[in-house]
């Protein structure tokens, strides 16, 4: 467990990463993939860049092991803006 305040909200983060992740896979296999998509652009910009916040933060306060626990919350984060921007710019529908 991390020992600093910015390591503890990053593995809190880290957490909701996986809720996330759990809930956009749901929805796609539940319901259609354009509502997965849409909540998945909702709330995947607030959550990463909170995540490269307190990732870079834990990062630098946290030693040892503990910091394989923020650069993975920092290394989900840039995929989750990565994802976003992807949808966000790149997707085509089709039109």
């Amino acid at each position: 467990m991390p020992k600093s305040i910015p390591g503890k909200i990053s593995a809190l983060i880290l957490a909701v990463f996986c809720i996330q992740v759990i809930v956009f896979f749901v929805t796609i296999f539940n319901q259609n993939g354009f509502g997965a998509m849409v909540n998945f652009i909702q709330l995947a910009p607030y959550t990463a860049l909170l995540g490269l916040i307190f990732g870079i933060a834990g990062t630098i306060k946290e030693e040892g092991i503990q910091r394989l626990l923020t650069l993975t919350t920092l290394g989900i984060s840039v995929v989750f803006l990565c994802f976003t921007i992807y949808f966000l710019f790149i997707w085509s529908f089709g039109g």
